[in-house]
C-alpha cells in the first residue's frame, strides 16, 4: 500500500501568502521563505505554491520565487499560477519545480494537458478542480472559483484523466477556510470514479479530518491550505 502524502498548499496574492475563505476573502498571514522552513520542520511529503493571480494577470507564477524556494528546500515543490503553454512549464521546471499544476489552462485548451503530459510525463502534470455543490451535483469551476465551466466533476475527471494527467486536486470551494472538514462526498467521489491518484483539499480544521479523507474518502493524499 502507498504512503499517504501530506501535502500543504502556499497560497500566494500580491507575493504573500494568504489564507484563502470561500474563495472570495484574502488574509496575509506571512511570506514565503518563514512558510517552507516550518513545513520542511513538519517533515511533509510535498509543497504545492500557487499564484491565485498570475492567471488574471496574464502572468506565470514568478520565477524568481520559484527559484528561490526549490533552493530553500529538499522536499518536492509543485507549482500553479498562470501556466498555459508549453514554454511556461519548461521554464517553471528549469527553475526547480518539481511538478506543475494546470487549472484554467486545462479547461481552455484540454489538447495543451495532452501535449504536455507526452512532452513532460504524466507525473509531472497535476490538474486541479475547484468544485461547488449545485443543486445536488458538483460542477468544476476555475478562475479562482468564479467561473463555472458547466462541467461536472464527474465528467471532467474523466476526461482529465483521458488526457493523460498523473493526479486530481480536487479543492471544495463550499469548505475553503472552514476548518469543519474536507467534503468527503465530493473526495469519495472522486476516488472512486478514477484510476489515478486523488488529492483531497478544502476545509481541514484538525488531524481527524486527514484521516477522515483518506479511510472515509479513499483519496491517496491529503492537502490542506490554511
Amino acid at each position: 500500500m502507498l504512503k499517504t502524502r501530506l501535502i500543504p498548499i502556499i497560497v500566494l496574492k500580491n507575493d504573500l501568502i494568504v489564507q484563502s475563505i470561500g474563495f472570495n476573502q484574502y488574509l496575509p498571514i506571512g511570506n514565503i521563505k518563514m512558510a517552507i522552513e516550518f513545513f520542511v520542520n513538519w517533515d511533509v511529503d510535498e509543497i504545492v505554491l500557487v499564484d491565485i493571480d498570475a492567471t488574471k494577470e496574464n502572468r506565470v507564477f514568478p520565477l524568481d520565487i520559484v527559484k528561490k524556494a526549490c533552493a530553500e528546500c529538499f522536499i518536492p515543490i509543485s507549482i500553479g499560477g498562470g501556466i498555459k503553454i508549453l514554454k511556461d512549464i519548461r521554464e517553471t521546471l528549469r527553475s526547480g519545480a518539481d511538478k506543475i499544476v494546470i487549472n484554467e489552462a486545462a479547461y481552455i485548451d484540454p489538447k495543451f494537458i495532452s501535449n504536455a503530459v507526452r512532452t513532460f510525463g504524466s507525473s509531472t502534470i497535476t490538474a486541479s478542480i475547484d468544485a461547488k455543490k449545485i443543486d445536488n451535483e458538483y460542477y468544476a469551476f476555475y478562475r479562482n472559483g468564479k467561473i463555472n465551466s458547466k462541467k461536472s466533476v464527474l465528467k471532467w475527471i474523466k476526461e482529465l484523466e483521458d488526457l493523460g494527467v498523473g493526479e486530481i486536486l480536487i479543492n471544495s470551494i463550499d469548505r475553503d477556510g472552514s476548518r469543519i472538514g474536507y467534503d468527503l462526498e465530493l473526495v469519495k467521489t472522486v476516488s472512486e470514479n478514477i484510476s489515478i491518484p486523488v488529492i483531497a483539499c478544502g476545509g481541514v480544521g484538525n488531524v481527524t479530518h486527514f484521516v477522515d479523507a483518506v479511510l472515509k474518502g479513499n483519496c491517496q493524499a491529503v492537502a490542506a491550505a490554511n
